[in-house]
């Protein structure tokens, strides 16, 4: 009987647990959180039925690992683009809005945690912190680029704001199917900036 169980439980092939998340996240994007099952995760990384809990104990516990992929994987590729003192500050913002507008258009990873918190805050709490994490980082590199322009308060207000500007036109885009929300959005936000660049110039040269 248990020789029966262990042969029940094991992988038809051999995973790690990277593999696991990446096949996750995929699920988890295009179905959402509730709607996807451990069984159908475990069916797309070749599993046999109730062996992804070698993997992960739970649903929850496997979401949090895709968060935490998530948001590792923007810090390092995305984010991390905020911090290249070598290029302009209006350089580094037109790239950042490149990538985020090429992650909502595929539907990838910023799309997928506006979803989940929208889908989950709720209800899984437990999700929270790593959400609001992958948020913060987020902001924290926006507001890296706006402070060569503005106080640091301003930084984070403008930060918040576009941050806001960008996930609801991402909403809009994917309710009328039109990915012009989300560009107008980003000429918004450059035109904002180049202003307040051309204004401290100015304000530069009258010193």
């Amino acid at each position: 009987m248990k020789k029966q169980l262990y042969l029940y439980l094991m992988p038809v092939r051999k995973v790690n647990k990277e593999e696991v998340v990446t096949e996750a996240l995929k699920l988890f994007r295009s179905r959402g959180y509730h709607k996807t099952t451990m069984a159908e995760i475990g069916a797309a990384c070749g599993l046999l039925k109730g062996s992804i809990y070698h993997y992960f104990a739970s649903k929850e516990e496997l979401m949090i690992a895709v968060l935490e992929f998530l948001r590792e994987y923007y810090r390092v590729n995305v984010f991390a683009i905020a911090y290249n003192d070598k290029r302009s500050a209006m350089s580094r913002l037109k790239e950042l809005g490149t990538h985020s507008m090429d992650i909502f258009i595929r539907g990838e990873g910023a799309c997928l945690m506006g979803n989940i918190a929208s889908e989950t805050i709720d209800v899984v709490p437990e999700f929270h912190p790593h959400i609001k994490s992958f948020f913060d980082d987020w902001t924290d590199a926006l507001v890296y680029i706006y402070r060569s322009h503005y106080s640091p308060k301003a930084a984070l207000f403008f930060a918040r704001e576009t941050i806001c500007a960008i996930e609801g036109a991402a909403l809009m885009m994917r309710i009328y199917k039109d990915p012009d929300f989300l560009r107008k959005a980003n000429d918004m936000i450059l035109k904002k900036f180049e202003s307040a660049t051309k204004e401290a110039l100015i304000q530069q040269q009258e010193q």
